[in-house]
């Protein structure tokens, strides 16, 4: 693609908005007035909640504490107010009205796959966005929804154990390294308390599987008629042992029936403990194990292990080390001996070590330096086997993988105020690769303030991403699904430059968050799969590989609009206009809607103990292959709770996910129809 052509897709980008909202302007424009008169029905209430949110401290950014208002990178909060409100089942769910986030398509049931969910046009599952669960990278697929030993899903950790969630946009490889290419999502868990606190929860559902079109025939799930059930339950409790040391034991079970054309179960236990010590006025110590097993009764079956320590030491106000580091293991099993589609087994871990100084210099000027050792490893082996006509088996080859992964970094990051209004944030990081070898990447941020209530930030970073494990060292090509898989250990790291550019504006007394933003991706020799055109194995399937591109890039505008009129009333209303293309072959991404758009209002009458929230989301059509001859059509879900308060230690709610039973623009596919949930919390 040459240079002038280059400057139309940049052009674009404003007439395919235009476009849309020449077709879909009333629609928009009712929901924005509706969160207008509501905005001004109130306003003359004081706006509690937006003070508290202005004031929630957050570290993801830059490693370093700010308010949520001072913050210098663009930033979105979720607290746990937040997460209340939604009818949300698993982590997905919680974040799909965030504007950059897309997670169309996608099922608010335990158990399902989030290898589509996007930020900013760039995949999760494939690494392009960083997760971390309390600050420490991620890992692991089918409990959390990502594809493959190497995915990375979201559905880490159950909703229930999570006190917020930081979404950092833009890249950070400045900081975090690779997988941090278009952001960063940080899910940080409840922690100790100060006096006996306990909880504990049940939750209960029922949902019906749409039905599919496979070309011209209609496919009925098997149950169809029939409800498939989904459940919840939770204890929680903490305490002070001392007034020096804390501690949190969080005990969470979920199930569910699948989504696909048999109702098959899956279920997982998580376990998470707390140990919190404030060994002087200058030394925090910490400790913290998580456990899950989970189990889709077909063919999976998953353990995780997750031991992380840390110690925090301020000898004086102007000074400040961290040091931390984490285990985590990953075992795996799925399938079985016999099962066409490749019995697979093994474990993944990855050990990490950090070492960070700040040094508060003076008012205007904080400096921040540290090392990281990460280390992966991956020991798998794969059994392909071909299906006799009596229904015997044959195992036709062993794929084994044994690698390891190490990455050793330096960073440095140093914040400056200039005239109290303009802060400029510069980070560069140096990441020695045993694979790739050494990577330098420098980010520029900057936050200007030219009044109290309005701030600009701006950011430009190169990120880098190296390939999976899967995508570089299979030896042998691997079954998956109905085709084979080869790897290219001769793929080259993906590199990005990523810009970003937004304005933010509080009115009436911060009852009222107004944020506008633009953004782009540039990604070099992006990773794909492709078919090689010719046919493997026993039985004989077409042969995928995988191969670098010449060059990808996503752009958009995202718009967000919070209400904070009083303490019983808030709403968001979020927009996102997504252009994608892979310049090679001129056509758009994968699974990247041009349009998203949502609006969420949420009411509690206090005095009653009666409260009622509802999303309502329209999500435009997406293609599905990337020849762009395949899509899922524009599509609209609302969603709706209602809670009641039975006394100060007990809540009952109800909630419906797609009340009006939409196909999600998705035929192809089995899906979720109308989905009710009853849940009952109580606090001790």
């Amino acid at each position: 693609m040459n240079k002038s052509t280059e400057r139309i897709s940049g052009s674009n980008l404003i007439a395919g908005l235009f476009a849309y909202m020449s077709r879909s302007i009333p629609a928009i424009v009712a929901g924005m007035a509706l969160a207008v008169s509501v905005t001004f029905a109130w306003a003359d209430e004081p706006g509690s909640e937006a003070v508290t949110s202005l004031e929630s401290i957050v570290v993801t950014a830059t490693k370093t504490p700010h308010t949520l208002r001072d913050v210098p990178v663009e930033t979105v909060v979720v607290t746990r107010e937040d997460i209340e409100r939604t009818n949300a089942q698993n982590v997905i769910d919680v974040l799909k009205n965030i504007p950059g986030i897309d997670a169309s398509v996608h099922d608010d049931v335990f158990g399902t796959y989030t290898w589509r969910a996007k930020l900013r046009g760039l995949n999760f599952n494939d690494g392009y966005g960083l997760i971390l669960i309390d600050g420490q990278r991620a890992m692991g697929c089918g409990q959390s929804g990502g594809m493959g030993e190497y995915g990375t899903g979201l559905n880490q950790i159950p909703v229930n154990m999570i006190e917020r969630i930081e979404v950092v946009k833009g890249p950070g490889s400045a900081l975090y390294g690779s997988d941090a290419m278009a952001g960063v999502i940080n899910i940080i868990t409840k922690k100790s308390p100060d006096k006996p606190t306990g909880s504990a929860g049940v939750g209960y559902g029922w949902y019906e599987i749409k039905e599919k079109k496979s070309g011209s025939d209609t496919v009925k799930p098997s149950d169809d008629g029939h409800s498939r059930n989904l459940s919840t339950a939770y204890v929680s409790y903490g305490d002070k042992i001392s007034d020096r040391l804390g501690y949190l034991v969080h005990y969470s079970y979920d199930s569910a029936e699948d989504i696909g054309g048999e109702p098959v179960k899956s279920y997982r236990h998580s376990f998470m403990g707390k140990l919190d010590a404030d060994l002087s006025e200058s030394i925090d110590l910490y400790l913290k194990c998580e456990l899950s097993d989970y189990e889709k009764e077909d063919n999976r079956d998953e353990d995780s292990y997750r031991v992380s320590a840390g110690m925090d030491f301020r000898p004086t106000d102007d000074h400040f080390f961290s040091i931390k580091g984490y285990t985590y293991t990953w075992d795996f099993t799925h399938g079985s001996p016999g099962y066409p589609y490749g019995y697979k087994l093994g474990d993944v871990d990855y050990n990490q070590g950090e070492i960070q100084y700040t040094w508060y210099s003076s008012e205007w000027n904080t400096l921040t330096i540290g090392g990281e050792l990460q280390k992966q490893g991956i020991d798998y082996l794969i059994h392909n086997y071909h299906i006799n006509d009596d229904g015997t088996w044959t195992e036709t080859e062993k794929v084994n993988v044994n690698e390891d992964v190490d990455t050793y970094s330096l960073y440095v990051q140093d914040e400056i105020t200039l005239f109290e209004v303009l802060t400029v944030v510069g980070g560069l990081r140096y990441d020695d690769h045993s694979t790739f070898g050494s990577e330098i990447n420098p980010k520029l941020s900057l936050m200007y303030r030219p009044l109290e209530d309005t701030t600009f930030r701006a950011s430009v970073g190169r990120a880098f991403k190296s390939p999976t494990i899967r995508q570089l060292y299979y030896s042998t090509p691997y079954r998956h699904g109905g085709y084979y898989c080869k790897s290219n250990p001769d793929l080259d790291p993906e590199t990005a430059v990523g810009y970003s550019a937004s304005v933010e504006q509080w009115l009436m007394d911060n009852r009222i968050m107004v944020n506008l933003g633009y953004f782009r991706n540039d990604v070099d020799d992006m990773v794909v799969r492709e078919d090689t055109g010719t046919e493997y194995g026993d039985p004989s399937l077409p042969l995928m590989e995988y191969r670098n591109v010449e060059e990808a890039w996503t752009q958009g505008i995202e718009f967000m609009c919070r209400t904070y009129l009083f303490e019983e009333f808030s709403a968001s209303l979020s927009y996102t206009y997504t252009d994608s293309e892979n310049k090679e072959t001129g056509k758009e991404l994968t699974y990247t809607p041009k349009h998203f758009f949502s609006f969420s209002p949420a009411y509690e009458l206090k005095r009653y103990g009666l409260g009622a929230s509802a999303t309502i989301s329209y999500i435009g059509k997406q293609y599905k292959n990337s020849d762009n001859t395949d899509q899922i059509d524009e599509h609209t879900v609302v969603d709706a709770k209602i809670f009641k308060y039975l006394s100060d230690k007990a809540k009952l709610s109800f909630e419906a996910d797609n009340i009006f039973d939409s196909d999600k623009g998705d035929e192809g596919n089995f899906r979720t129809g109308r989905t009710f949930t009853a849940k009952l919390d109580v606090y001790f």
